[in-house]
């Protein structure tokens, strides 16, 4: 057994050993500093920290006093980005309304549905999706994943009646509430479209009247700021902002509603009778200028617009053609004015074939020896060119430019276009012959009836307008126009002797016994063109009729364009001459224009009216209008029962004043019904 080793002794103090050797370490005594000494450090440490914040501090106030002097446009950028919200509050935009203060545009407004998907519990989406799908008349699926989006805004439907609107809103869901904006509402949908024109998403104007008169219509646009918090919610809460923006202004055109429908109507028989690529008509007050109506067809519904852009060309002011024959009565007009010839002077038409130069030119109704007015008649083009060969080129050009040809008429619509005219000092004999009979000559359709309306005039032309005036929202007038005439082109003597002449187009033997309207003298004259493809003479017509009535005291001027027709006839008399009729009676028993008893048809039995139009006697009181039994009032109709839509069709073109009061179905007429009234009688519905 190993014998047990000794204990080692304890150490005291600090001791090692070094090869077996023992060393002792003496003991150290803690230092106390004095408390002097360490103020003193800790001063100088709290000195330097606080330079150091001071001069920290300093850099940033002389950095934020620099970006607040002189900020750079990125920090100004993202900073309002962050922290503020611009928002452009826009006007409402002005209304659109007929020379008898009917409505044509409006803006309404449209709710729209949002949800805030933040707001909408995961557990809850798949009900609160499925009832508001129920109102929306939506999918469930569609809903609910618009509800599972990120972010604070998620549009569920756009431009929905109010009622719905309401009644999600009745859901009571704090993530459901609704926003307003403003459309543009076409009243009578493709009515007049090409002249209202139509808007784009941000409300401006892109043609007819919305684009020619957008700086009053569209009122004031104000750019409001509110701040936004971290999570991008609105901080400002904006209230009565409509009261810092000022209205658009209403617009009061010369378009008279009735008589657009008429016309509209006259242009659609026209394309289902002949089938052309287009047809145009214009219908003018001469004593005024006022445009009462602009149609063409193809048309377009501004409410929804379609890509077709060719059905949205307002040709009556865009489209320049060469009008043909139509030209014939303004080339009279100035060689009586200057005294070369009387109405009744006789031209040599060389039986139909005559030389110019190299060229020959010929009439399509070969004459002899004819009067002035007999070469409007039969329609001469030899006739004709003899005329302007007697002015000359400086003074017949001179007469078709007071007339308005090759300059704009300054109407209120775009893009209108002057035409061409040859100067005359490069004009050739040849091209002064055909521009006589209207080829080689461009004009627009409201050029047509304002040199025409110039003959019904007494020979003064006036300034073509389509806006009477526009007022502000507090019914001031802030621009009133006025009938402006414009220059007198030719004496009121030469101007009765031309209409007398026009008449007789529309006479037997005339070229235009389609334009007659029963009751009326009616002074026209038609037109047929080649029409140009390419730069070249196709085998295209355009076939037109211009003229006015009553002859003696005028009260509408017309323009009637159809663009190569394709089924029947293609000359003006047969395709333009029946809308002129259709549109002028119409027009003048709305106007309330009474007939001259002398040009009635006669009461002989084989002339007779047929019996399904005269009244029948009472009691029975018929559905439909009838006429009187001296042909001379119509006896009104019984309406009850019928949708407003139903009488307004049933009434339309009588000429009769009507009032309107509530909505339904026809409860009373008064007058009674079977009480015979004449055109311009006031006649009360009353829907319930």
């Amino acid at each position: 057994m190993r014998p047990e080793s000794p204990r080692r002794a304890p150490r005291r103090g600090r001791a090692g050993s070094a090869g077996g050797r023992r060393i002792q370490v003496p003991s150290v005594e803690a230092r106390v500093e004095p408390p002097e000494v360490v103020l003193s450090r800790a001063r100088r440490r709290a000195t330097v920290l606080a330079v150091l914040t001071a001069v920290t501090l300093g850099a940033i106030g002389i950095r934020s006093a620099a970006l607040c002097v002189s900020p750079h446009d990125q920090t100004i950028t993202l900073g309002s980005t962050q922290r503020w919200e611009q928002m452009v509050l826009k006007a409402r935009r002005g209304s659109i309304l007929d020379r008898n203060g009917d409505p044509l545009v409006v803006s309404v407004d449209t709710p729209s549905v949002i949800v805030d998907p933040e707001l909408v519990e995961p557990q809850e989406r798949g009900q609160l999706a499925r009832r508001v799908a129920h109102i929306l008349d939506a999918e469930p699926d569609e809903i609910q994943r618009k509800m599972s989006r990120s972010g604070r805004y998620a549009r569920l439907a756009s431009r929905v009646h109010p009622r719905i609107a309401a009644e999600v809103l009745d859901i009571g869901h704090k993530a459901l509430f609704v926003e307003s904006d403003q459309r543009r509402y076409y009243t009578e949908g493709e009515l007049g479209g090409h002249v209202l024109g139509f808007v784009n998403s941000e409300g401006e104007g892109q043609s007819g009247v919305e684009a020619a008169l957008d700086p009053w219509l569209r009122g004031t646009s104000v750019l409001l700021q509110r701040r936004r918090d971290r999570r991008g919610l609105d901080v400002d809460r904006l209230r009565d902002v409509d009261r810092v923006s000022s209205a658009g202004m209403d617009v009061q055109l010369t378009l008279d509603r009735r008589l657009q429908h008429i016309t509209e109507r006259a242009l659609d028989n026209v394309m289902e009778r002949h089938k052309p690529v287009a047809a145009t008509a214009v219908v003018m007050d001469p004593r005024t200028g006022e445009v009462l109506a602009l149609a063409n067809t193809p048309s377009f519904n501004p409410n929804a617009l379609s890509e077709d852009a060719e059905a949205r060309r307002n040709r009556a002011v865009v489209d320049a053609i060469e009008p043909g024959s139509v030209l014939k009565p303004f080339v009279a007009a100035a060689a009586v004015e200057e005294g070369k010839v009387q109405i009744s002077t006789l031209i040599d038409c060389e039986n139909g074939r005559w030389r110019v130069g190299r060229s020959r030119i010929g009439d399509d109704h070969p004459q002899g020896v004819i009067t002035v007015s007999e070469v409007i008649k039969y329609s001469s083009n030899i006739g004709s060119a003899k005329l302007a060969f007697m002015l000359g080129a400086e003074t017949y050009l001179s007469y078709m430019k007071a007339f308005g040809f090759g300059e704009q008429t300054g109407i209120e619509l775009p893009a209108e276009r002057t035409g061409r005219m040859r100067a005359a000092d490069k004009i050739k004999p040849i091209e002064l012959a055909t521009t006589s009979y209207g080829h080689g000559i461009t004009v627009t359709a409201v050029q047509l009836a304002s040199a025409v309306s110039a003959i019904a005039n007494d020979g003064v032309r006036m300034k073509p307008r389509l806006v009477r005036e526009v007022v502000d929202e507090d019914g001031v007038p802030a621009l009133v126009r006025e009938p402006e005439p414009l220059q007198r082109v030719i004496s009121s003597e030469t101007a009765t002797a031309i209409t007398r002449a026009m008449v007789t187009v529309t006479e037997k033997g005339g070229t235009a016994t389609r334009a007659r309207v029963p009751g009326f003298n009616v002074a026209g004259k038609t037109g047929t063109a080649w029409k140009i493809k390419d730069g070249k003479y196709s085998d295209g017509r355009i076939g037109s009729f211009v003229g006015f009535v009553p002859a003696e005291d005028p009260r509408l001027a017309i323009v009637v364009i159809v663009d190569e027709p394709t089924v029947g006839s293609r000359y003006g008399g047969i395709v333009a001459a029946p809308a002129f009729a259709e549109i002028a009676s119409q027009s003048l028993r709305t106007l309330g224009v009474a007939p001259d008893p002398e040009l009635l048809p006669t009461s002989h039995p084989a002339r007779r009216a047929p019996p399904a139009i005269v009244a029948a006697p009472a009691p029975s009181v018929r559905k439909t209008i009838a006429v009187a039994a001296d042909e001379r009032a119509l006896i009104l109709p019984d309406l009850s029962g019928q949708t407003m839509r139903e009488a307004l069709a049933t009434l339309q073109g009588t000429g009769l004043q009507l009032e309107l009061l509530g909505s339904g179905r026809v409860a009373r007429v008064e007058p009674e019904p079977g009480v015979p009234v004449h055109p311009g009688t006031p006649v009360r519905l009353t829907f319930n």
